[in-house]
């Protein structure tokens, strides 16, 4: 799947499966990131993280 695609199915999930609105900060950003992203662009899914907190890690990303 296109990242775009996938990102359009994430809003999708959180406005109509998880009941958040379309207003609030946070869609308004991950529909400007949608609409910034090549439509041929895909990301592998293999990446080898397990979890959220391995990947900000190697990021460098300190806990909040």
């Amino acid at each position: 799947m296109y990242d775009r695609d996938f990102l359009i199915w994430l809003h999708e999930r959180m406005e109509h499966v998880h009941q958040e609105s379309h207003l609030v900060d946070y869609m308004h950003k991950l529909r400007a990131i949608i609409k910034r992203t090549p439509p041929k662009q895909m990301t592998p899914n293999a990446m080898g993280k397990n979890n959220l907190e391995e990947l900000k890690e190697e990021l460098g990303i300190l806990k909040g």
